[in-house]
C-alpha cells in the first residue's frame, strides 16, 4: 500500500526531522524533499522500483512525488529529515519536473545533523545545510528531464483514495473523474503501485479495520456514517 503523507506536503519553511534505529516504513510519497542518512548498520531504500543500500556515513536525497520506502535487513541507526521546497526554492526552480542518475551522497560527521535539529539555530543556518547538501546530489549526478504527468497523478491518486476509501469507489468512476481513460488507468495502477485498484482500495479498509479498535479503545470518536459505508464494502 502506498500512503500519501499529506502532513509531510505542507510548505512555509516546514522541516521535520527523526533520529530512529532499525528505520522501517512502507511505501509512501509527498510533495516535499527528503534526506536520509545511515549513521551505523545498513538501510535499505527503495525509490521507485530500485532499491539501494545505505553504510554508515551515506546519505540519500529523494526527491518530491517519489514513492519510496526504508527497510533494515538486520540493524541500522538512522536519521530522516523532510524539508518543504521553498526552503531550497532556488534549487527546486532549477530542477524540478527532472530526476538525477544518483541521488546518494556522503556526508562527514554529525555536525549537519546537530544544526537541523538544533532549534536555537536560525533558518538560515539550516537553509545553508539544506542547499550544501542538494549541491552534494546536484554536482554529481546528470539530470534528465521527466514526465510531470506521473507525478501529479500518483499523487492526485493516492490521496483521493485515502481520503475516500470508505466509500464505494470503482476505478471507471475515478478514470472518467480525472480525465483519463480507464485501461491506461488501470495499467497505471499495476505499474506504479506494485498492484491492481481493488488490492489498494483494500489495504486501506483492512488496515482501518485493523486500526478501527485501538480508536474505539482510546475513546476516539469514529465517523457513524462512514462506518455505515465501510461495513458494506467488500474486503
Amino acid at each position: 500500500m502506498v500512503i500519501y503523507e499529506g502532513h509531510r506536503s505542507v510548505k512555509g519553511e516546514y522541516l521535520y526531522n527523526q533520529v530512529d534505529k532499525n528505520l522501517n516504513f512502507q511505501k509512501h510519497t509527498h510533495c516535499n524533499y527528503e534526506i536520509v542518512f545511515c549513521l551505523g548498520g545498513c538501510l535499505v531504500c527503495e525509490v521507485g522500483n530500485t532499491k539501494y543500500e545505505l553504510h554508515n556515513g551515506e546519505g540519500m536525497l529523494i526527491l518530491p512525488g517519489y514513492i519510496h520506502s526504508y527497510s533494515t535487513p538486520e540493524e541500522s541507526e538512522d536519521y530522516l529529515c523532510v524539508f518543504s521546497t521553498d526552503l531550497v526554492s532556488l534549487f527546486y526552480e532549477k530542477t524540478k519536473m527532472k530526476s538525477f542518475s544518483n541521488t546518494r551522497f556522503l556526508f562527514d560527521g554529525r555536525d549537519d545533523i546537530d544544526i537541523l535539529t538544533d532549534e536555537s539555530r536560525s533558518i538560515f543556518a539550516k537553509q545553508a545545510v539544506l542547499y550544501r547538501l542538494c549541491a552534494a546530489v546536484f554536482e554529481q549526478s546528470e539530470i534528465e528531464k521527466i514526465d510531470e504527468s506521473y507525478f501529479a497523478l500518483t499523487n492526485s491518486l493516492s490521496m483521493y483514495i485515502q481520503n475516500n476509501f470508505t466509500k464505494k469507489l470503482k476505478l471507471q468512476d475515478i478514470a472518467k473523474e480525472f480525465g483519463y481513460d480507464y485501461s491506461y488507468l488501470s495499467s497505471f495502477f499495476n505499474r506504479n503501485f506494485d498492484m491492481d485498484f481493488a488490492s489498494f482500495v483494500n489495504k486501506y479498509r483492512i488496515q482501518f479495520a485493523c486500526e478501527l479498535p485501538k480508536k474505539l479503545r482510546r475513546g476516539r470518536d469514529t465517523n457513524s456514517n462512514e462506518m455505515r459505508i465501510f461495513n458494506h464494502q467488500k474486503l
